[in-house]
């Protein structure tokens, strides 16, 4: 059997509505712990050092800390284990009140399908650790739903699903991380000292992933900050869009690189939501990718499989030295345009310079370019030289 991959799940808020009470979350955040079997051990043991050396014979959770500095130093002390972080965050403010959705029990059987349907796709082998004390209705309900969608083989084992596995400490890694994610998304816990937070975590996170799945979920921070141009506001809109409308129609798919075309958009749009002007370097999105992956995928091939054919289908997505985003603005769009004439204008040149060579030693009797399919680059040729006469 594969090293098995472990999710430790855990939860932050509540399912309730009435906004107006001020201790009612406005989000609801899952978040789910990965680990390989062959960690585990190593895993558990540092994170037991470091919970003995805070909290002694207490547990780690996330409501018990207080002090940023010390939440701070928790996440420094963790952030090399070998874990990786897969969280989804709910803006309950965001579901219409006439989706039916706003009752506690139709919340929680949403959110069940939602992140099942999201977790089966993303996974092919999960083994799925939940918090099951006292009366955690969520989680009751999000076990029983999986169970039910189940088969285990004939020695009882199911590639995705529950198999009596447990550690507590890992899920209160889980409960720790769930309630550091809390501090930048809901009202009842924002802390200043988030973007310190998420600094330190974005390299252990594969994807946070924000439902309702709505552009304005990415725009409204970013447009208090920058508001440049007038056109930017368009460009970011019709990126996320097209990429939330690429994800909605492909979920299902079953074909390899779809899916992986699909974890990089998720990649894109969670550091648009954090780092909405960065670009993230190829090798950190490969390190993303591969972390869920067996078989790894190289640069070559995330370039010509990956990025070129979701551009192909019409997405935005700018690159320059820097790496990859998904453009927020016309600098953005430049980046995208002036990477790629670095390559366009140069090949197009050797191009030409090759065909008057061939054409110069045959007194023009053959053209390398006079194939109906290389008729475009024949014409490009043409008014370049126009151009350079006039």
């Amino acid at each position: 059997m594969d090293d098995i991959q472990f999710a430790f799940i855990d939860e932050s808020g509540d399912y309730g509505f009435d906004f107006e009470n001020q201790h009612v979350s406005t989000h609801f955040i899952l978040v789910a712990i990965l680990a390989k079997e062959s960690n585990k051990a190593v895993l558990e043991q540092e994170i037991d050092k470091v919970r003995e050396k805070y909290f002694r014979n207490e547990a780690i959770q996330s409501d018990k800390i207080d002090n940023p500095h010390l939440r701070i130093q928790l996440l420094n002390e963790l952030k090399d284990l070998p874990f990786n972080i897969y969280a989804y965050v709910v803006d309950k403010r965001k579901i219409r009140e006439d989706s039916g959705i706003t009752f506690e029990k139709t919340f929680i059987k949403y959110i069940n399908r939602l992140i099942y349907d999201d977790l089966k796709r993303t996974f092919d082998q999960l083994d799925l650790v939940l918090v099951e004390q006292g009366t955690n209705e969520f989680m009751t309900e999000f076990k029983t739903y999986i169970m039910e969608k189940t088969i285990p083989d004939l020695f009882n084992y199911t590639t995705f699903g529950f198999n009596n596995s447990t550690s507590e400490l890992l899920l209160q890694l889980a409960n720790f991380i769930a309630g550091t994610l809390a501090q930048g998304y809901d009202r009842t816990q924002l802390s200043l000292d988030y973007p310190l937070f998420n600094k330190i975590l974005k390299k252990k996170t594969i994807a946070i992933n924000l439902w309702p799945q709505n552009y304005t979920n990415y725009y409204h921070d970013y447009i208090s900050r920058n508001q440049d141009h007038p056109f930017d506001e368009v460009i970011f809109k019709q990126s996320v869009n097209l990429a939330l409308q690429y994800l909605e129609k492909n979920k299902r798919s079953e074909e390899l690189d779809e899916k992986i075309r699909i974890d990089f958009l998720k990649f894109l749009l969670f550091n648009l939501r954090e780092n909405p002007n960065e670009y993230v370097f190829t090798q950190e999105i490969l390190d993303n990718l591969n972390a869920i992956r067996v078989n790894k995928i190289n640069h070559h091939y995330f370039r010509s499989n990956i990025v070129s054919k979701l551009r192909d289908r019409g997405l935005l997505i700018a690159s320059s030295n820097k790496g990859y985003k998904l453009p927020v603005c016309l600098a953005d769009l430049y980046d995208f345009v002036h990477l790629s004439s670095l390559t366009i204008h140069p090949m197009i040149q050797r191009i030409s310079k090759c065909r008057n060579q061939i054409l110069l030693a045959t007194n023009n009797e053959i053209d390398i370019l006079e194939n109906n399919e290389y008729e475009y680059l024949k014409k490009i040729i043409e008014m370049e030289k126009i151009l350079v006469t006039e």
